[in-house]
C-alpha cells in the first residue's frame, strides 16, 4: 500500500491539509455523516488526530484522502479514480485492510448514484436534485447475510440556496437530524 500510495502522492498537483473533513467528494459527505467543515491548515500539526490530508489532481479532484487516527501510525486512506460518467473509490482502513468500494454514476458533474460494498454490507443512493440543489437521496442498504434490503431517505434543506440542514427519514416515520 506504501509504495501505491507515494505513487498517489506523486501525481499530485496540490495538497490541502485540514482539522476534520473538509473536502466533500461526494456532494455533502461529512456534513451526511455529521460532521461540520474543517479548517484549512498550512501544514500537518503537531496532534495529528482527525487531521485530514487531500491530494489533487491538476483538475482539483482528490485522488487520496488521508485521515489521521490518534497518531502518524492511524491513518486511513481513499483512493479515488476520476472517469468519464464515473467516480470510483476505494477505502482502506488504518490497518490496511479494504474498508468499502464505491462506484459513481455522473449525469454530468453530478452523482446520479453511488453504488457501495463493504466490510459489512452493501447500498445503493440515488440522488435527486431539483435544478442545482440536491433534494434527497434515496438509500437502500444491508448487512451481509440479510435477505432484504432497508431503505431510507435522506433530505437536504436550505437557507437562502446554502445546504443548512439534513435529516434521515425512515419508512415507519423516525426522524433523525444528521447535521448541524
Amino acid at each position: 500500500m506504501a509504495t501505491y500510495s507515494d505513487a498517489v502522492k506523486q501525481r499530485a498537483a496540490r495538497t490541502l491539509i485540514s482539522k476534520g473533513p473538509l473536502c466533500n467528494v461526494r456532494p455533502f459527505e461529512a456534513q451526511r455523516a455529521g460532521f461540520k467543515p474543517g479548517k484549512a491548515l498550512k501544514s500537518l500539526p503537531a496532534k495529528l488526530k482527525d487531521t485530514h490530508v487531500y491530494y489533487l489532481d491538476g483538475e482539483g479532484r482528490v485522488i487520496l484522502a488521508e485521515s489521521y487516527g490518534v497518531s502518524a501510525a492511524v491513518i486511513n486512506r481513499s483512493f479515488y479514480f476520476h472517469e468519464r460518467g464515473e467516480l470510483k473509490s476505494v477505502h482502506f482502513d488504518a490497518s490496511g485492510s479494504l474498508r468499502n468500494v464505491m462506484l459513481s454514476f455522473l449525469d454530468g458533474a453530478r452523482i446520479a448514484q453511488d453504488i457501495n460494498f463493504g466490510k459489512f454490507g452493501e447500498a445503493s443512493y440515488d440522488y435527486l436534485y431539483e435544478d442545482d440543489l440536491l433534494q434527497s437521496i434515496k438509500v437502500y442498504q444491508k448487512e451481509h447475510g440479510q435477505e432484504n434490503h432497508t431503505e431510507y431517505q435522506i433530505l437536504f434543506g436550505y437557507v437562502d440556496g446554502q445546504m443548512d440542514n439534513i435529516f434521515h427519514v425512515f419508512p415507519n416515520g423516525y426522524l433523525e437530524q444528521r447535521y448541524p
